[in-house]
């Protein structure tokens, strides 16, 4: 028998496991900057302004000399980028969703920016409000219709960082930000409830958190973009990061570090003290310059910051075939151009990985890629254009003369929401329902195989609005000793719908994948079969590589045999991606569901 947890232990015990999990997570393996075409291509993203700060645009491969370690390395690649801001095609400005942000990122001609708000080494008073005026003006004024920025934190998960092209939504986002130098309490987070119990290094844990968090955003926008992108890190200066001997001499390993991912991911850092003109630290300075970006100090910064954003418009990438790609070592990278008076700026040079790194990469990637069916679960995540009216969902169960298919369908706006037509079908033309959907459902027998379903949307005069076709395997649950049914949906914002729901015997499904964190939903399922009542279930949290976060506690549910039902409060787990795993084994019969949700 499995005994519902009290809701509070629940969702400490998530927390704990999912903040443990995140902290334990190894980084990505970073690479040398390189082109597609080849591993030891080595790319370097210069930008070249006059002296008015304005990019030359028309320079030839024969104007620049590139040097590796001092010696002259002959251009094989070139190729001049320039990116605006301003429309080229007739893109759907407004992000729909990450995966959107992430095409559109992945675009030559869309700038890239990150502006990170470095809220622990911010003082709370002058420093912050000089900063947020800074930033309002600079987010309302600074940026073009097509250019993708988000604003994060330290306490800002990498997958969690939001890119929207909505200026107002950047001018709110900026007017909420604090500084919290010297201020501990309250807490906002597990991990810094955690600091309170070391109050005598909560400065240096403060630290670490900070530069990893930076660490951890450059190469999560390597990931999303290979092109180049750019940083501005607000803040007066991050402290020393753990110590020397006998922990005396305070260490800045960490700035290397960054500066070597930074190369790495092709992404160049800005870094603006809000305090204003001689209060940038030398810290600053050295993370700006070693990564291709500048540091504003100005107590009028506005065309300092603009420059940021000129520099991201026209840039050129060079290409240079290395002689020791996998040495290991440092390189360290010269450009320069054969014209008076202009400004170059580019990466410092780069670290090569050794072999042992290398085969080190190769097997972390071989370890984290997911396993098939979670792949193939997550695909439902990724909305695409068809998506944008509404939800669309089909499972199977089984019923007294075969499996029985269950459509639900519901509308992104329900004052105008279509009309909807289904038909269902089978490869040798059998149709199994073709009709409209009584209340956003139906449930109709169909035989085993695979089947298509068409969702057709029709407008009050019957004129078709588009159709989106999806493919489902319906399991022949007569033939097998142990099967999960498709599990269910049940989103409730409110106490009493979920009282509602956890009581109904045959409620709609929620067709949708992605929740608020003030949801609570109700995941059903049920396990059928001639094994099923001896089974052992289990339910449990995954990440969206498929790795176990932690188990879920759920119950039968009263209303039919074999049935199960989890409570699941989406305020438990941080924003992401995730999936909740249903298993049931007996003997050697075992099987699994996987329910993906997105947490916004």
């Amino acid at each position: 028998m499995h005994r519902p947890i009290a809701l509070s232990v629940v969702a400490a015990g998530l927390a704990c496991a999912v903040l443990a999990a995140q902290a334990t997570q190894p980084p990505a393996p970073q690479q040398p900057p390189t082109f597609r075409a080849g591993t030891n291509l080595v790319r370097v993203d210069v930008s070249v302004t006059d002296k008015h700060g304005e990019p030359l645009t028309t320079l030839k491969p024969e104007d620049f000399t590139v040097t590796e370690d001092g010696v002259q390395q002959p251009i094989e690649t070139f190729k001049f980028i320039e990116a605006n801001g301003q429309p080229t095609d007739n893109l759907s400005l407004p992000i729909r969703s990450p995966e959107h942000a992430y095409a559109e990122a992945a675009r030559d001609d869309v700038r890239v920016f990150v502006i990170f708000w470095d809220e622990y080494h911010i003082g709370q008073m002058q420093p912050a409000i000089l900063g947020r005026e800074t930033l309002l003006q600079f987010v309302q004024t600074a940026f073009g219709p097509t250019d993708l920025v988000a604003i994060t934190d330290q306490l800002t998960p990498s997958d969690a960082i939001h890119f929207t092209r909505d200026r107002g939504e950047l001018a709110d986002a900026v007017r909420k930000l604090q500084g919290r130098q010297g201020v501990y309490v309250p807490a906002r987070s597990d991990l810094e409830e955690a600091q309170l119990y070391r109050p005598g290094e909560i400065e240096r844990l403060r630290a670490e958190v900070t530069a990893s968090a930076l660490e951890a955003t450059v190469g999560f926008l390597g990931t999303i973009k290979e092109g180049r992108k750019e940083i501005l890190f607000v803040s007066q200066g991050v402290g020393p990061v753990g110590g020397g001997m006998a922990g005396m001499m305070p260490q800045y390993d960490w700035l290397q570090e960054l500066v070597r991912v930074a190369n790495a991911n092709n992404t160049a850092i800005y870094t603006m003290d809000p305090r204003g003109l001689g209060a940038s630290s030398d810290l600053l300075m050295s993370m700006a310059t070693e990564t291709g970006g500048k540091a504003v100090r100005s107590n009028a910064p506005a065309s300092q910051l603009m420059q940021m954003v000129r520099d991201a418009s026209a840039y050129y990438l060079l290409g240079y075939v290395s002689k020791s790609p996998v040495d290991g070592k440092f390189h360290k990278i010269g450009v320069r151009v054969n014209r008076p008076d202009v400004e170059v700026h580019a990466r410092r040079g780069y670290y090569a990985p050794s072999l042992a790194d290398v085969e080190r990469a190769r097997t972390t990637a071989a370890a984290a890629e997911a396993p098939p069916d979670v792949a193939k679960a997550l695909k439902s995540l990724v909305t695409t254009p068809s998506d944008t009216a509404g939800d669309l969902w089909v499972g199977t169960s089984p019923g007294q003369d075969g499996p029985r298919v269950t459509v639900s369908w519901i509308a992104k706006d329900a004052a105008a929401a279509p009309n909807v037509r289904i038909r269902a079908s089978a490869d040798d033309g059998r149709v199994f329902y073709d009709g409209a959907l009584s209340g956003g459902t139906a449930s109709f027998p169909a035989a085993p195989g695979v089947i298509h379903v068409r969702r057709t949307l029709l407008d009050a005069q019957g004129v078709s609005l588009g159709t989106q076709e999806t493919t489902v395997d319906v399991p022949d649950y007569r033939a097998v000793p142990l099967a999960i049914t498709t599990p269910i949906f049940l989103r409730a914002t409110t106490g009493l719908e979920l009282r509602q729901l956890s009581a109904a015997a045959d409620p709609q499904p929620y067709p949708g994948h992605e929740f608020e964190r003030t949801d609570r939903v109700l995941v059903r399922f049920a396990v059928v079969g001639a094994a099923a009542p001896e089974a052992k279930v289990t339910v449990r949290l995954l990440s969206r590589g498929g790795a176990p976060l932690a188990p879920l506690p759920f119950a039968p549910w009263p209303g039919a045999a074999g049935t199960y039902q989890l409570d699941f409060p989406m305020g438990a787990v941080a924003r992401g991606e995730y999936l909740i795993e249903l298993a049931a084994t007996h003997g050697a019969d075992r099987v699994r569901a996987l329910a993906p949700f997105r947490v916004r």
